[in-house]
């Protein structure tokens, strides 16, 4: 089987199950295949030339769903602990800045894939304290590792980053912490193919990743068996990764449908979803994986 996957700590279950053999363990051999984002591989999932897709959430996906595609969302991945002190996503804001969020009315503010992407919709959830929207800011699309120097050269006023670069803008004296995600939001999960969703081996690959995620729970995320893993299949420093904060995982990974409401509704507040209704969450989310996968 084949399954697409965007590499970010986000999505540790998936490396560790592998790593530790969980899938082979369930007989399923995995072909994982990079993507740079997970809506570039939503339709290839949709017509079966992929599997499974373990990815962020965007407008496209939610847009694909409501034109017919063939595709259901199966579980939930990296959700933010919401600790100012120790969160892995951060809108990190010039060291030299005094402004606070409302100050962010009318500026640029940088985040990876755009409005209508996952990282949208957690920017979203940081300005909302504010009261502010995705409306009232000048989204800028840029890359995570392009984001310090345009902190740095004033290009943008604020970038929503994640670790390990948050860690490095900040050591580097370019940027501050200004607000992070709340506590228990979440735009990245797994996505299942329909065909693949019907099929035998739906229910044990989500097994195997149920089984890596309890191994993830509490200070299991940083063992040192887990951070070798995670290195290995992200490319950053293991050194690194020790010092950043993790995200946390609910043991089953069930799917979060309320997340899945309020990502829909910023994006249709935004203007990034012309569809003629509001999808309901039944209609392409299904629970059933996470249900018996915790019962094992």
């Amino acid at each position: 089987m084949t399954v697409a996957h965007v590499p970010s700590t986000l999505f540790a279950p998936l490396y560790v199950a592998r790593a530790k053999g969980y899938f082979d363990a369930e007989g399923i051999a995995v072909d994982l295949q990079k993507v740079k984002s997970g809506q570039d591989a939503v339709g290839p999932a949709a017509n079966g030339k992929l599997d499974v897709v373990v990815a962020g959430f965007s407008a496209g996906m939610f847009s694909a769903v409501a034109s017919g595609l063939d595709l259901k969302v199966v579980g939930s991945m990296g959700i933010a602990p919401g600790d100012p002190n120790a969160s892995p996503t951060a809108l990190e804001v010039s060291a030299a800045s005094t402004g606070t969020l409302a100050d962010l009315r009318g500026k640029r503010v940088a985040v990876a894939g755009g409005p209508g992407s996952a990282g949208g919709f957690q920017l979203a959830t940081v300005l909302q304290p504010a009261g502010l929207s995705l409306g009232d800011v000048q989204v800028v699309n840029l890359g995570i590792p392009d984001m310090q120097p345009a902190l740095a050269n004033g290009s943008v006023d604020a970038a929503l980053v994640a670790a390990p670069f948050t860690t490095k803008m900040e050591k580097a004296g370019v940027a501050r912490p200004l607000a992070v995600p709340p506590k228990g939001a979440s735009a990245t999960g797994v996505i299942y193919g329909g065909s693949f969703a019907r099929g035998a081996a739906a229910q044990r690959f989500f097994d195997a990743l149920v089984r890596a995620s309890r191994d993830l729970q509490g200070e299991g995320a940083k063992s040192e068996e887990v951070l070798k893993i995670l290195a290995d299949a992200t490319g950053q420093d293991i050194a690194v990764l020790r010092e950043v904060p993790s995200y946390t995982w609910l043991p089953d990974l069930a799917p979060l449908p309320d997340q899945l409401d309020k990502q829909q509704r910023v994006y249709r507040d935004a203007g990034l979803m012309t569809d003629a209704a509001p999808l309901k969450t039944e209609s392409f989310v299904d629970t059933a994986f996470a249900r018996k996968a915790a019962g094992k």
